[in-house]
């Protein structure tokens, strides 16, 4: 059993006062008072809990964004990406998740109690609300007549113990002049006059304390039965708190419990099939046949030299074959032979390593060595190289990726620009540079 429905939370509790004493009632009334403040400290204590549900949110969001950039920008690939990013999915379904909490509680829980304390609790004027002040002033009525006994039988019992005691000291008196002989008759006879009127009074006094005992006690039935029916009041106030109070932290339980919610149960049924379905034997092959041995390639036959050959030659863009040292040839076409192809992982790095010849056979007017350099319009734009280049000709410049430098030719026909780079003058494919700005 929890503790906190244990048996042990309803044990009497160690209080002399009755709440049939005058003013006892008070407490009752407190009671009334303090559902309206823990209704609002309920109110707090949801609101705080959807404000956690809202950061918790915002904090997965800010998460998988950061890692969904990450993961776009870094090496990996093929089905193990999407396993990756699968995380990240669950994530952002979590996130939603959690909003839809943050929302639940505020428009619903949250509110329910404002409105139901809005219907229940009444605010006077000055201070205090209309039913408790109402209980209060039933209670006193309701106690009134009995109060006015109880006190004038506290009266004639407090002057039945004084006349009593009075007795008392007057027989020691008499007792101790019985025994002393210098004591005149007269003083002795005074004595005795004053024992007689002490128990005079006693019996007074008695007769008035019973009196009043017996008019408390007629009026006893009358008393319970007007201060019965006005506590049934209060209770039957305080049963609607407790049993309202019940029903919000069961739809509070309702909102926090994601184990029946179906939509969150199928969340991790998905994330764990898109890990299962992770193959690494496909992303192999799509690496094979995109950046591997599966690719296709115009190997480098034998060329008779002419100057209309050199012209296209140069004006196509040049690749290093066999990595530094290795042979230059000009590659004229690319044709992927991927068995496997996946469009969330082409990588434009590696896309920019080989590009299409673009200049066409017997194109007129074909430029000699040089001749580019100075023609066209000169321009003086800033730009930033995007990859390494190593020149093919002397009259190329060498580019690293990220390095700063000037363009003072836009691009032609063929897909060159001319720049300048510490003073050098010379020819660079123009997709491997953008605006610096």
């Amino acid at each position: 059993m929890s503790t906190y429905s244990d048996d042990n939370q309803l044990s009497p509790i160690d209080d002399s006062s009755s709440f049939w004493e005058i003013g006892q009632f008070r407490k009752t009334i407190k009671r009334m008072d303090d559902g309206y403040r823990l209704s609002t400290e309920l109110t707090v204590l949801i609101s705080e809990r959807a404000e956690i549900e809202k950061k918790y949110a915002k904090m997965l969001k800010h998460w998988s964004k950061k890692w969904n950039d990450l993961i776009d920008k870094g090496p990996e690939y093929g089905t193990i990406k999407s396993a990756w990013k699968a995380a990240l999915t669950e994530a952002d379904s979590v996130c939603e998740v959690h909003m839809q909490m943050e929302n639940k509680l505020m428009n619903e829980v949250h509110s329910n109690i404002k409105m139901w304390q809005k219907e229940n609790y009444h605010k006077k004027m000055m201070n205090g609300f209309k039913e408790v002040n109402e209980a209060e002033e039933g209670f006193r009525k309701a106690q009134k007549q009995w109060a006015k006994l109880y006190r004038k039988l506290q009266e004639t019992k407090k002057h039945f113990h004084s006349c009593c005691k009075q007795e008392k000291g007057a027989l020691l008196q008499e007792q101790t002049a019985n025994g002393d002989s210098a004591l005149s008759p007269d003083a002795v006879k005074k004595i005795q006059d004053k024992v007689a009127k002490c128990q005079l009074e006693v019996e007074k006094t008695k007769e008035k304390y019973e009196h009043s005992l017996e008019e408390l006690t007629a009026h006893n039935p009358r008393y319970m039965e007007d201060m019965s029916m006005q506590f049934e009041k209060t209770q039957d106030f305080e049963k609607k708190r407790l049993d309202f109070f019940k029903t919000t932290l069961t739809d509070f339980h309702r909102v926090l419990d994601l184990s029946n919610n179906p939509d969150f149960s199928q969340l991790y049924r998905n994330y764990i099939q898109t890990i299962q379905n992770a193959d690494g034997e496909k992303d192999l092959m799509w690496w094979k046949n995109n950046y591997g041995t599966g690719m296709a390639m115009n190997w480098p036959v034998f060329e008779d030299w002419s100057e209309e050959l050199h012209a296209i030659s140069k004006k196509s863009v040049k690749g290093t074959l066999g990595g530094s040292g290795g042979d230059n040839v000009a590659i004229s076409s690319y044709r992927s032979t991927s068995e496997y192809s996946n469009h969330d992982y082409n990588d434009p790095t590696f896309s920019s390593l080989v590009e299409r010849q673009t200049s066409q056979d017997g194109q007129d007017g074909a430029m000699e060595d040089g001749d580019d350099l100075d023609e066209g319009e000169e321009v003086n734009v800033r730009v930033r190289a995007c990859y390494n280049y190593e020149h093919v000709e002397d009259d190329e410049l060498d580019l690293t990726e990220g390095e700063i430098f000037t363009m003072i030719r836009e691009k032609d026909v063929n897909g060159w620009c001319v720049g300048i780079k510490n003073g050098v003058r010379g020819l660079y494919p123009a997709d491997y540079a953008v605006p610096a700005d």
